[in-house]
């Protein structure tokens, strides 16, 4: 699952100033379950542009896996003419999803979240990073624990490094010590 969180509703803000058209699509996979991007959070973000912002929202729209484009050129038929009148789309997707979605509508968007990592659902809320997508698993040769998560991190300059470092590209220090891999929380 990726790992998102909702960017700040002031750089949302920022970058949504000079538009009045807009269309906002969800993703109602991953982003649904982190809880930054499902129908809450569109239906809260479109009353939010609407009376606070006096944007025109044309429409709002769920895709089950933006990821998936041949999922997404379905949906998509859904708000055909909003789209052509659309001047900006605000995506509540991760990376994966926006691109999806601006290489098939072709219209000009704003991400609304940061993709974080790949991670599990713990239980609500709790996301912890299991994966970083290295292209070799080695994941039975560590016995089930990635060594890649457990980054080095310079004691002197606070640099984050990758796990096999023996020295600080920085500052040069070897004053490193092992971090733990990382647990979103979205509280």
């Amino acid at each position: 699952m990726i790992i998102t969180e909702q960017k700040s509703i002031e750089e949302i803000e920022e970058k949504i100033e000079p538009y009045k058209k807009i269309v906002i699509i969800g993703c109602a996979e991953c982003a649904a379950i982190t809880q930054t991007g499902g129908s809450e959070q569109v239906k809260e973000m479109a009353e939010h542009l609407e009376e606070d912002l006096d944007k025109k929202v044309l429409a709002t729209l769920m895709i089950d896996s933006p990821c998936d484009e041949r999922i997404t050129r379905r949906d998509i038929k859904l708000i055909q003419d909003e789209l052509e009148e659309a001047e900006i789309l605000l995506l509540m997707t991760c990376g994966l999803g926006c691109q999806s979605i601006g290489r098939i509508t072709g219209v000009k968007y704003i991400p609304a979240l940061n993709t974080l990592s790949m991670g599990r659902v713990e239980r609500l809320g709790i996301y912890p990073e299991d994966c970083i997508g290295c292209d070799d698993c080695v994941l039975f040769e560590y016995d089930g624990k990635c060594p890649y998560l457990a980054r080095k991190v310079c004691k002197d300059c606070n640099r984050i490094l990758r796990y096999d470092s023996k020295y600080c590209d920085i500052c040069g220090s070897q004053n490193l010590e092992t971090g733990e891999a990382k647990v979103y929380t979205n509280k």
